[in-house]
């Protein structure tokens, strides 16, 4: 299925009661022999609340309302992410010439009605939210975290007994309130900007949050300089700055929307180590990839973009894939030549899965997965004991609504040692 995975990972690769390695964040990623540490979320974007959407024969308040009601409770993720354009300042026309307060209360009446609430759904602004209305007070006055903490940048942690998390939502949108605009070489009016005291408070966060296994980052707008130069005066509006604070507390992956496709790759214009970097497709306007799982499983990140109300949802998250997009993904880890290599997959689905099984290289036989009771977490091992060094392809496949099928790259390396006593623990490992 040509899905993505990223581990933040320098090459350094040690069996030490797991397969782990320096993440760039500073923190360790590792291959861990079961899922003690795996949790997930979900992310969307551009929900555009109040657009004519008819064109893809959905409308915009039917799917945030499926997003946060059956998909919420059949892949029960940790939070919600909405990274903005929560409302289309339309009036369900052409031209967003708003804000209009009914979309407001349509949003807010969706995500109050279903339990949506400030410990479990994430929303930040967008251009859309921003149009002629400069201080953003329709986003403060009727988004769930605009209301709760009265600011435009929302910041969350979860604590879990290997480790804390930290998640920031950044308010790209410019801070001029500017109309919509017809010219196209001005971006449509949709300046991106981070002014100085939005930036201060996102270095004053980074800094209270240093001690986090990983910093992931939202964001309404892609990093492209174009989104944050006024083209009547040639400024720049906090761009570089950004970076620089990315730069400093290495932050791990920028997720955004805004262009209503999907992306990824790794960014390092201006980055010493480079930040993976997904751009989210749009929930309320996109016919396909129209919200995003991401998971982390041992500080290595997966995820899969996925379509409302198709099921089953089928994302390997053990190995990482060594692939982003295309491209080569310069820090999954590699994995070692042991009879007991761990495959994991988590399986949404709302009917029970009948069946899950993985495969390697395409070979014809395919192995059971067992799942975890209670979760959607199935479990498999992989004897690698007589596999060639070099990469291998890992197919699992899933029984349930539909028949699903995803698939990931990894690579053996028969260097690694099979047994190593952990300095830390004194536990002597083997097969």
């Amino acid at each position: 299925m040509g899905i993505r995975r990223f581990a933040p990972l320098l090459a350094l690769v040690l069996w030490v009661s797991f397969l782990s390695s320096w993440a760039f964040a500073g923190q360790k990623a590792y291959y861990h022999p079961n899922a003690d540490r795996l949790f997930w979320f979900m992310i969307i974007s551009d929900t555009h609340i109040g657009a004519d959407n008819k064109a893809i024969e959905n409308t915009v308040v039917e799917n945030l309302t499926w997003a946060v009601t059956q998909a919420w409770q059949v892949i029960s993720p940790q939070f919600i992410v909405n990274t903005g354009d929560l409302t289309d300042s339309t009036n369900g026309g052409f031209i967003p010439n708003g804000p209009y307060q009914a979309e407001w209360d349509s949003y807010r009446h969706i995500l109050e009605s279903t339990g949506m609430n400030a410990a479990n759904y994430y929303d930040m602004p967008g251009n859309h939210d921003e149009y002629n209305d400069g201080t953003l007070a329709y986003y403060r006055n009727n988004s769930i975290q605009g209301r709760a903490t009265g600011r435009t940048q929302p910041s969350w942690s979860r604590q879990f007994s290997y480790g804390s998390y930290h998640f920031l939502g950044v308010c790209t949108p410019g801070n001029d309130g500017a109309p919509f605009s017809f010219d196209p070489f001005d971006n449509y009016g949709d300046h991106a900007g981070l002014d100085e005291t939005e930036l201060a408070f996102i270095q004053a966060d980074l800094a209270n949050h240093t001690d986090a296994q990983l910093t992931l980052l939202f964001g309404h707008h892609p990093f492209e300089a174009h989104y944050y130069i006024d083209t009547d005066t040639g400024l720049t509006y906090g761009l570089s700055a950004f970076l620089s604070l990315i730069n400093q507390y290495r932050a791990s992956v920028y997720t955004f929307g805004h262009t209503h496709n999907y992306r990824e790759n790794f960014y390092n214009q201006n980055l010493t180590e480079g930040i993976y970097y997904m751009n989210v497709a749009s929930l309320g306007k996109s016919d396909q990839n129209q919200y995003t799982v991401m998971a982390v499983d041992g500080n290595g990140l997966s995820l899969v973009p996925a379509q409302k109300g198709v099921w089953p949802v089928v994302m390997i998250t053990a190995p990482v894939d060594r692939n982003l997009g295309t491209n080569a993904n310069p820090y999954a880890y590699e994995i070692p030549k042991k009879p007991n290599n761990p495959i994991r997959a988590l399986v949404f689905d709302p009917p029970p899965v009948s069946q899950v099984q993985f495969s390697v290289d395409g070979g014809a036989v395919w192995q059971d997965m067992q799942r975890r009771e209670g979760t959607p977490i199935w479990e498999g091992h992989w004897d690698a004991t007589t596999a060639s060094a070099g990469p291998h392809t890992i197919a699992v496949r899933a029984q349930g609504s539909t028949l699903v099928t995803d698939s990931i790259t990894t690579f053996i390396n028969p260097t690694l040692p099979r047994a190593i006593v952990s300095p830390i623990i004194g536990l002597l490992l083997s097969d």
